[in-house]
């Protein structure tokens, strides 16, 4: 029975989406944990289950693609629920992974009913394709031509290819795949199934480079745009249009601090301790001492970055530049900061357990 795709499919759609935090523990493994947001936003998280686990670059239909930890050149496809794993050929480029300047992600094809790994380090040389599914003569990776007609024409791009570096796609239930390019016109986007490149163009109100970025927010394509250091749009690709979803604005929201005091006025019923008063834009009093200890203030939105969203795309997972978590609920508009015991987190994955095999 659990054998059967018809009951694996069954079962994933009764999973519920965790998110997935990985923290360096050492120079090859990850600290790992599963982040699950509840209804009034608060935070449980648990362990994995596996040790000494690498990178992981994306997730698909309950599959991990990473690093190898033993061999920075190899990437691995594992399946955390049945400990499934593979150990995937180096690729023709001869990429070291562990550098991090590489795009790699695992994708699904709903025709072929195959899983696919996509991987680039420069679009010079090409995308590299393999074919997880594959028969023994389909086992290696496919090299095909990238998104831009003249892989020599440094001029087609809207970015520097000395130094431009590639960055994981964000991946539309392993369906569709968008990648950043550095454009203020457009994003580089691929159908899974077709495994052909196309330009989807920004909104008309994007116009700076650099100040938006990419995120799946309940199965769409999502663009977080910072349209001040007070205010960020949230914009949702759906068919062919973009619509705006949302505007985080600082003076809306309702801070909820990591002790349970919120810091909008709308919630104040007492007279507040002099000595632990906090701006809600982050300034403190000249005469106070800010201590992260009794911190309390809002942060910086202009320094929050957007790494995941979840329950349906109406809780948006942000990461501060100090490396603090937060969670924002699009339709009450509360924030909170999220309490979990990692130091330098860097790496945020959506995950869905499954019993799929290949």
């Amino acid at each position: 029975m659990f054998s059967q795709r018809s009951f694996a499919e069954l079962n994933f759609a009764e999973s519920k989406t965790e998110f997935l935090i990985q923290a360096a523990s050492s120079a090859r493994h990850m600290k790992t944990k599963l982040l699950e947001i509840g209804k009034d936003l608060e935070c449980e998280s648990c362990d994995l289950g596996i040790n000494q686990l690498g990178q992981v670059r994306s997730s698909c239909d309950g599959f991990l693609l990473i690093n190898n930890p033993g061999d920075d050149k190899e990437l691995q496809v594992i399946n955390p629920t049945t400990k499934i794993c593979i150990t995937i050929p180096k690729c023709p480029s001869g990429c070291h992974h562990k550098d991090y300047g590489c795009s790699s992600t695992i994708g699904f094809d709903s025709w072929t009913k195959q899983f696919k790994v996509v991987h680039v380090v420069t679009d010079s040389y090409g995308f590299e394709i393999f074919n997880l599914n594959g028969a023994n003569d389909e086992s290696h990776w496919k090299r095909i031509p990238g998104p831009w007609a003249d892989a020599d024409d440094v001029s087609e791009r809207p970015f520097n290819p000395l130094n431009f570096r590639w960055k994981n796609p964000v991946s539309i239930n392993g369906r569709i795949l968008h990648w950043y390019v550095d454009s203020s016109e457009y994003i580089i986007s691929m159908q899974v199934n077709e495994m052909k490149f196309s330009r989807t163009n920004l909104p008309e109100e994007l116009i700076q480079r650099g100040r938006y970025e990419l995120v799946e927010l309940g199965g769409f394509l999502s663009i977080v745009y910072y349209d001040s250091d007070t205010r960020m749009d949230v914009w949702n690709l759906e068919g062919e249009c973009w619509y705006k979803k949302h505007s985080i604005m600082a003076k809306s929201i309702n801070y909820i601090s990591p002790n349970n005091v919120k810091s909008s006025s709308k919630y104040e019923t007492s007279m507040p301790d002099i000595g632990r008063l906090v701006l809600v834009d982050g300034l403190c009093p000249k005469n106070v001492k800010s201590s992260s200890k009794y911190e309390i203030s809002m942060p910086d939105i202009g320094k929050l970055v957007p790494v995941a969203g979840v329950r349906n795309g109406e809780v948006l997972i942000l990461k501060h530049k100090n490396s603090n978590l937060y969670v924002y609920d699009m339709n009450t508009r509360v924030m909170k900061k999220v309490s979990i015991n990692m130091k330098n987190i860097g790496n945020f994955v959506s995950y869905k357990d499954s019993l799929f095999t290949f």
